[in-house]
C-alpha cells in the first residue's frame, strides 16, 4: 500500500514517518488555585457537571435534586442533615466521578432542596484530587507572613471535615476556615463552653441570621469573649451563636455597660465551670482572616497555611 505526499507517491512506511507523534497527556497539576466559591468541572456517570467548591462542605458531594433526576440515580443509602429543629432528608448512591484523571467511585448525595444556587451541587476540598488546594482571598500585601497549622480530619469517613485544633480548657476545639461566610459561627452548647473558659457574653442589639446548607436560616446573636482564643497570630474573640438550635446558651450571659471583663486593665479569674455537651466546632469566617490573602490546604503534608499581612491597628 502507498500514500500520497504532496502529489508524489511514497511508500507507506515513509508516510508513517511523516505522521504526527502520539500526544502525551500533560501531567496532572499538583495544586489547584481557586477563589472562594469557584466552580470545578467534573464528569459524573459520563455527564459533565460543575460543582461549587466549599471549604465548609463535609461528607459526600451534594447535588441539586434536578441533577439527580437527570443522572437517573438509584438511591442506595439515606442521608440526613440536621440544623437544630430543621431536618433535611435525602438519599445517596455511589457514582463514577472523573475530574480529568479517569473515573473513580465516590459517594454522592442529594435532597429535595437545592444544594447550590450557582452550580449543579457542592463539593468539599477533601474530595479534590490535588496535593494542594489554595483559595485566593485577596491580593497579597507587603509584609505578609505564613502561618502553619496541622490539618485535621474530623467526622470520620462519611462526614469528613478539614480544619485545625486549638486547646480551650481541657478540650480541643476544631476550627474550620469558611471564607464563604462573614462571621465566626458556633452552636449554643459550644458558646456555653467557650464562655465559661474565656469569659464571654452577648453583645446588645446583635440579633442576626445565619444561612446554612440548603439555604436553611437560623437566628443568631453575637458573643464576645474577654480572653481571646489565639489561633496562631489571630485573636478570635467574636462569634455568631446559633441561639435556637441545640440547647440554650444560658451560660453566656449579657455584656453590660462598662463591663469590667472587657477592661484591658483588669485581670480576671473565672469561677464558672464548663457544662453541657458542645460539638467543639467553630467556623472561622472571612472577617476573622480579613488581612489574609490566601489559604492553602496541603493535603499531602497535612498542613493548612495562611498567608496574612500585619494585623490592623
Amino acid at each position: 500500500m502507498t500514500a500520497m505526499l504532496g502529489g508524489i507517491v511514497a511508500p507507506a512506511d515513509a508516510a508513517a514517518q511523516q505522521a504526527d507523534p502520539p500526544v502525551t497527556p500533560a501531567p496532572w497539576p499538583e495544586e489547584l488555585l481557586i477563589e472562594s466559591g469557584s466552580l470545578i468541572a467534573i464528569t459524573i456517570n459520563g455527564v459533565p457537571l460543575q460543582l461549587e467548591v466549599s471549604a465548609e462542605a463535609f461528607g459526600p458531594p451534594v447535588i441539586n435534586p434536578g441533577v439527580a433526576e437527570r443522572l437517573r440515580l438509584v438511591p442506595q443509602f439515606r442521608r440526613e442533615w440536621r440544623f437544630g429543629p430543621v431536618s433535611v432528608t435525602g438519599q445517596g448512591a455511589p457514582v463514577l466521578a472523573d475530574f480529568g484523571q479517569g473515573p473513580v467511585s465516590v459517594p454522592l448525595a442529594w435532597a429535595n432542596r437545592t444544594a447550590s444556587a450557582t452550580a449543579d451541587g457542592v463539593i468539599g476540598i477533601h474530595h479534590l484530587p490535588y496535593a494542594r488546594v489554595t483559595i485566593a482571598l485577596a491580593p497579597p500585601v507587603l509584609g505578609e507572613s505564613v502561618q502553619r497549622f496541622p490539618l485535621m480530619r474530623a467526622g470520620g469517613t462519611g462526614n469528613t471535615r478539614l480544619g485545625t485544633e486549638v486547646t480551650v480548657g481541657k478540650k480541643r476545639l476544631m476550627m474550620i476556615f469558611v471564607p464563604e461566610r462573614a462571621e465566626n459561627l458556633i452552636t449554643a452548647p459550644t458558646a456555653n463552653f467557650i464562655a465559661t473558659h474565656q469569659d464571654g457574653g452577648f453583645e446588645p442589639d446583635t440579633d442576626g441570621m445565619a444561612e446554612l446548607d440548603f439555604a436553611v436560616e437560623r437566628p443568631t446573636r453575637m458573643m464576645r469573649i474577654a480572653a481571646p482564643i489565639m489561633l496562631g497570630d489571630l485573636a478570635v474573640e467574636r462569634f455568631a451563636v446559633r441561639v435556637e438550635d441545640y440547647g440554650d446558651p444560658k451560660r453566656v450571659g449579657e455584656i453590660g455597660a462598662n463591663d469590667p471583663r472587657f477592661d484591658k486593665d483588669q485581670i480576671l479569674v473565672s469561677a464558672r465551670k464548663g457544662r453541657g455537651k458542645p460539638d467543639l466546632l467553630t467556623r472561622i469566617g472571612r472577617d476573622q482572616i480579613a488581612q489574609c490573602s490566601r489559604i492553602t490546604y496541603d493535603l499531602a503534608l497535612s498542613e493548612i497555611r495562611l498567608s496574612c499581612g500585619p494585623a490592623p491597628e
